[in-house]
C-alpha cells in the first residue's frame, strides 16, 4: 500500500533510501553561541533510528549578531558564520550516517525579520517596509551589502559541505531575506534586484552560483521556498513557479514547498487542527504546479499525517518527497513504525505548543511533556 514511500531515490548525487525528510524544525538544542550540544546529537540520531531518509537541521545563521540571544532570555539557533562552526558537526554527521539516514543543514539570513536588538542595529531587508509593532523599520540593503550577504551564503555553504554534511539548503521562505527579495511586497526596489521575475530572483541565483564555485558540481544545493505568502501584495503561486524555474537554471538541485511568513501570516506555516484527511497537505496544489514546469525533485511539507495519502502524493507524481515536521517531534521514530505496518495516521494533534514555544523551550511534544 505505502510502498512507493520507502523507494529509494536521488538528489542530484545524493542518495536515499526513502522518500521522507525531516524538514528544518528549530530544535532550540545549541550552545549561547549556536555550537550544536549532546542533546541534538541525540535527536538527530534518534530521527536516524526512525528510518527518517534525509534529516534537515534548524536553519543556521549565516551573519554573527552583536548580541547573543541568551541575553535576552531566547534559545540560539545554529551558526555557521566562521571556520570554528564547522569541526562540532565531525562526530555528529557519522553517527547520522552509521544510521542509514543523510543529513542537510539549513542556512539562512532573516532579513526583515531580524532582530534589532541582537543587531545592535535595524534589520537589514530588500525595501524598507516596517513590521507592526517592531521599531526600528528594517533598513534597505546597499548593492555592496547585497554582495557581501551572497558571499556569506556561498561560504556557509562551503563549511557546510566541509563539515561532512550531504547537502546544503537554503532558506527562502516564512518572511526570511530570501523571500524579501521574492515578494514584492518586501522588495520594491527599481535597481537590478526589483521589479522582474529576474530581478527579485537575482539575489537567490547569485548566492545559488557563488556557492557552486565553492562547492563544485556535484554538492546538493537545495531551496525552501514560499509558493504563497497568503496576505495581499504578497508572493503569489504563478510568480513563485516562475521564479523556481530561474533557480533551477541556476543551478538548484531541489526545492522546498512551504508558505506563509512570521511576520504577517503564521498561522499559514504550521496550521492547527489537522484531524481529517482532507485538511492535510495543504500546500500540494503548489507541488503539482511546480512539478509541470521543473525537472529536478521537489519536497512537500504541510500537515502530513496519513501515510496512505503520502504514498498517494507519491505515486500520483506531484512531489518526490514527504516533508514532516510537528509528527516527527512527537513521534522521532514514526517512519520506522509505518514500515514495520503500523499504518495509523501519525499521532500529532497540531495543537503548535512546539511552534508557539520554540524560542523559549528546547524542542519537545508539550502535550507529552507539559511546561510546569
Amino acid at each position: 500500500m505505502i510502498t512507493s514511500l520507502f523507494q529509494p531515490s536521488r538528489i542530484k548525487s545524493l542518495e536515499l533510501k526513502n522518500r521522507f525528510v525531516r524538514s528544518a524544525t528549530a530544535e532550540a538544542m545549541s550552545t549561547d553561541d549556536g555550537r550544536p550540544t549532546q542533546a541534538l546529537k541525540e535527536l538527530y540520531c534518534r530521527l536516524a533510528d526512525g528510518e527518517v531518509g534525509l534529516i534537515i537541521t534548524s536553519g543556521a545563521c549565516i551573519e554573527q549578531w552583536a548580541n547573543y540571544p541568551h541575553t535576552l532570555g531566547m534559545k540560539s539557533p545554529l551558526f555557521m558564520f566562521d571556520d570554528s562552526y564547522i569541526a562540532p558537526w565531525r562526530d555528529i554527521i557519522p553517527a547520522v550516517h552509521e544510521r542509514g539516514s543523510k543529513i542537510a543543514m539549513q542556512i539562512g539570513h532573516l532579513g526583515r525579520q531580524d532582530i534589532p536588538a541582537l543587531r545592535n542595529a535595524p534589520a537589514l531587508a530588500p525595501s524598507p517596509v516596517p513590521i507592526p509593532g517592531v521599531s526600528p523599520e528594517p533598513r534597505e540593503m546597499t548593492v555592496p551589502e547585497i554582495k557581501d550577504v551572497v558571499e556569506k551564503f556561498g561560504q556557509a555553504s562551503r563549511r557546510v559541505k566541509e563539515a561532512g554534511f550531504d547537502a546544503v539548503q537554503f532558506h527562502g521562505a516564512h518572511g526570511n531575506l530570501i523571500n524579501n527579495f521574492m515578494s514584492p511586497f518586501t522588495n520594491r526596489r527599481t535597481d537590478d534586484y526589483g521589479g522582474s521575475i529576474a530581478n527579485r530572483a537575482r539575489f537567490t541565483v547569485e548566492a545559488v552560483q557563488r556557492t557552486r564555485q565553492l562547492v563544485g558540481p556535484d554538492f546538493p544545493v537545495m531551496i525552501k521556498m514560499n509558493f504563497n505568502d497568503f496576505f495581499q501584495g504578497g508572493l503569489e503561486p504563478g510568480y513563485a513557479v516562475a521564479i523556481a524555474e530561474v533557480l533551477e537554471k541556476a543551478g538548484i538541485d531541489c526545492i522546498e514547498i512551504s508558505g506563509g511568513t512570521l511576520s504577517e501570516t503564521k498561522e499559514h506555516i504550521a496550521v492547527k487542527g489537522i484531524v481529517k484527511e482532507e485538511s492535510e497537505s495543504y500546500f500540494r496544489p503548489y507541488a503539482n504546479a511546480l512539478k509541470q514546469k521543473v525537472t529536478i525533485p521537489v519536497m512537500l511539507v504541510g500537515g502530513h499525517r496519513s501515510p496512505g495519502l503520502m504514498a498517494q502524493i507519491i505515486e500520483s507524481n506531484d512531489a518526490d518527497f514527504i516533508s514532516l515536521c510537528r509528527p516527527l517531534i512527537r513521534e522521532p521514530e514514526l517512519i520506522k513504525r509505518w514500515k514495520n505496518g503500523d499504518l495509523a495516521k501519525a499521532k500529532c494533534i497540531s495543537c503548535n505548543q512546539c511552534f508557539d514555544n520554540w524560542v523559549f523551550h528546547s524542542l519537545r511534544c508539550f502535550v507529552d511533556e507539559p511546561l510546569p
